[in-house]
């Protein structure tokens, strides 16, 4: 794939009010000179994130539902055409990790799926027109690690990000928009607030994680490379050699190293 040009692109970011998709906006709003269109559901957050543009904020907008939500994908395109906003660039941040436990154990599955898979499938239905439109267009979807290899507590989530794995990699064959999936490792967002975190478990993480700072410094690069499949971080790496090389040892791996945490956030995949 070749490089692409990301001065004075039309963004739509989802997960744009925090973490990564917050970090990726801006640097797209500032350092490109992008105009973004964010989505999130925490209006406070966004207002927050304007102020901070400053002198910036002229390109930046946001809309409030939730990407799980057909509707909401719906809404978005429409008010998108009335406008006369045609992106040309689509980046899927947002995300959600149900608290660790064995599946069933809790109701988020459904959740998990909605978040983190389907709202991919439903933007590109409803955004894939309006991109064909651009002589720029690009989707960039950011996966996770847990897409890379199995491990005990975490079924849904990492189904739903296998999922929009696959999903994405097929629709780069398919539909005539290059797509790009990105696989990040772990990074100090609040994707873990669903999680009964102690300080021994944020100690665990802290070790592991990357900054969001950094993460979206790398994820920008990928997207100007032109990168069809992107992991990042030495974790994510270690996860994808492991269960490549190793298919039986390493999910059983990682689960011995969550026991040696002894946190009460892994008590539910410990037992």
């Amino acid at each position: 794939m070749s490089k692409y040009k990301l001065n004075g692109l039309t963004a739509v970011v989802t997960g744009a009010s925090s973490g990564i998709g917050r970090a990726v906006a801006e640097k797209l709003i500032v350092r490109y000179g992008c105009t973004v269109v964010g989505i999130g559901r925490d209006e406070n957050k966004f207002r927050d994130f304007s102020e901070k543009l400053g002198e910036n904020v002229s390109r930046f907008s946001y809309r409030l539902f939730d990407v799980g939500n057909r509707e909401g994908w719906t809404e978005l395109c429409t008010f998108l055409t009335k406008s006369g906003i045609r992106p040309d660039l689509l980046v899927n941040c947002a995300g959600i990790l149900p608290s660790f436990s064995f599946y069933g154990e809790n109701s988020d599955a459904e959740l998990a799926v909605k978040t983190n898979f389907l709202s991919a499938v439903y933007s590109f239905e409803t955004l894939g027109p309006l991109l064909k439109e651009s002589v720029r267009p690009k989707i960039v979807n950011v996966g996770s690690s847990s897409s890379l290899c199995p491990f005990a507590g975490v079924a849904a989530y990492c189904a739903s990000k296998a999922a929009i794995e696959r999903f994405t990699e097929c629709v780069a064959l398919e539909k005539g928009i290059p797509a790009a999936i990105v696989m990040p490792g772990f990074t100090d967002t609040d994707v873990f607030r669903f999680q009964n975190f102690d300080a021994k478990s944020k100690t665990f993480f802290q070790k592991f994680s990357m900054t969001v700072d950094r993460m979206s410094d790398k994820i920008i690069k990928t997207i100007g490379k032109g990168t069809r499949r992107k992991i990042i971080g030495l974790d994510a790496h270690l996860m994808n050699f492991g269960y490549k090389f190793f298919p039986r040892l390493t999910p059983v791996l990682i689960t011995k190293i969550l026991k040696s945490v002894k946190s009460d956030a892994f008590q539910n995949i410990t037992r």
